[in-house]
Parts: structure tokens; sequence; C-alpha cells
């Protein structure tokens, strides 16, 4: 007699459980649950902390004046400087110059590559500007335009932010906006924190004190260089002597603006503007011109 047995079936009646199911099996899910619920909350924490860290970093924060220090002396040899075609150059055992300009909305169109054939090497690109009246945040209607130009013909860009901030909360801000702005655009060379008396008496800057105006370029300067570039303060002799405390602001170097042949500033500088005459192949009028120093 042929018998038929089927074995699954016989199994769930003598186990009550379905074929194939066993203790080991079912057992398995806790640590797979456990597991599952330490990736979810690593992976939260994980997130916190980035979140964390994007708000300290790219949000800034500040906390006020550090302590005071000597300024360093300009250790330039000033009968190293010297002319050709116009233009300004440096050369000695410890530093060497290169060429460049600064530019915003007011040069207008600009054929960078003909710039490039003129001997430009860098270009300080103005980002934006914060308004001397309504206080608003405006980005140089021209950034974009410039920034890809002059990267396009080779030039090393870094750029200027035009300050107008009252508080050290305001230049956090301004900051924060440059960096957004900035981040893989190449821009390798300064970030300039530029505050200037526009309307008189009449701007948002004329009735701060030395002290404040010293925080608000303290601020600017920590937050942009928290986010991996470089800051620089720009300045005419007069300006930073007495608009700024710089002993509390050593820390950063400075883009020193001074229209003559050999200048008298007694100060460390960078960067130097010296004229607002010059004239470079590709822009229309007149443009600033600037030296940097290089360490050989």
């Amino acid at each position: 007699m042929k018998i038929n047995i089927d074995i699954k079936k016989w199994n769930r009646k003598r186990t009550g459980k379905k074929a194939g199911r066993s203790k080991k099996r079912k057992n398995s899910k806790i640590p797979l649950s456990l597991r599952g619920k330490i990736i979810i909350l690593s992976a939260a924490l994980f997130m916190v902390v980035c979140v964390f860290t994007v708000i300290y970093i790219i949000m800034g924060s500040y906390d006020g004046l550090g302590l005071r220090h000597n300024l360093p002396g300009n250790s330039y040899d000033m009968d190293a400087f010297y002319k050709e075609g116009g233009r300004l150059y440096y050369e000695d055992e410890k530093y060497t110059s290169v060429t460049g300009i600064d530019v915003s909305y007011y040069q207008k169109k600009i054929d960078w590559e003909r710039v490039k054939d003129d001997g430009i090497e860098f270009a300080m690109i103005r980002l934006g500007y914060r308004g001397s009246e309504s206080g608003d945040i405006q980005k140089d209607s021209r950034f974009r335009e410039n920034v890809k130009g002059a990267r396009k013909a080779g030039l090393d860009i870094g750029v200027y932010f035009f300050s107008q901030a009252t508080t050290a909360e305001e230049a956090i801000a301004e900051a924060r906006y440059v960096v957004r702005h900035i981040r893989g655009k190449g821009v390798s060379y300064p970030v300039a924190f530029d505050m200037e008396p526009v309307n008189g008496e009449t701007d948002r800057i004329s009735g701060l004190s030395v002290k404040e105006r010293t925080e608000i370029a303290d601020a600017f300067c920590k937050v942009i260089e928290r986010n991996g570039f470089t800051p620089v303060i720009y300045g005419n002799p007069h300006w930073l002597d007495t608009r700024l405390d710089l002993t509390f602001l050593t820390n950063y170097e400075t883009w020193l603006a001074h229209y003559t042949k050999k200048t008298d500033y007694p100060y460390a500088f960078r960067i130097w503007q010296y004229s607002d005459r010059g004239k470079v192949d590709g822009i229309k009028g007149r443009v600033d011109l600037n030296i940097m120093m290089i360490n050989k």
C-alpha cells in the first residue's frame, strides 16, 4: 500500500509551528532590530554634530577682541620698488611681486583675456556691499560675470566686500554672505574687509567709535578665516591709523590704499593699491592698480 505523507503538514501538527521556522530564526529578529536602532541613532547624532558645526563655522560667532600686540613694521626696501610702463614692481632677496587690479560693476564689461595678456596676474573682485543708508546687503551686479571671466583667462582671484556694518552681528552676517557666494568659486587670494566713509556724516558708520569699528573688522575676519579663506583689511593710512586699532588686528594682513610712488606707511602690508588711475587693455576707463608682495 502506498502511503503519501505531507511532511510539512505533519511537522506543523507535531510542533504547532509552520515548517521551516525555528526558534533561532525567530529570535534573530531581536539583534537585527537593536542594530537598526543603533544605526538610526548614530546617523541622527552625526547629523546633529554636522548641523552644529555648520552653524558655528558658517554662521560664525564672536566673543570680543583678543589681546593687543605690537604692529609689525614695514620690512620692504623702498628702493627695491621700481616702475616699468607705468606699473609698480618689487624685487629683493626676500620678496618679489605680482601685478593686480581690483574691479566692480563700475568697470562695466571686461575683456579678461586682454587683461591677462596685458600682464595682470590677479584680480580683487567686489562681491557685494551693504547700503550706507538702507543697510541692505547687495551683490555686485557683475560679480559672477567677473569671477567667471577672470578664472577662464587664468587670473588668480580674491574678493572684497564693502561693509557698512554697525555691529559685530552685522559684520558676521556680511561674512556669512561672502562665504556663501565664494565657496567653490576658486578664490585663492585674500577676502578683503573694506569699510570706508561714504556720505560724510550721514552714512551708517560715522558715529561708531574706534573700538566698535575694530570689533566689526575683527568679527568679519574671524568668520572668513574659520571658513578656510585668508582675510585682509583694506584702508588708506589715515583710516588704518585713526579709525581702527590695528594692535587688536595683527592676525590679519593689510591691503594698503596709498596713491603715491613711495609709501611712507610704517607698518606691514601684503597688498598695495598704489594708483586709481591705471590703464589696462580690456577695460574701458580707469582701474585701480595693485601690487602683492610674495615671499620667495
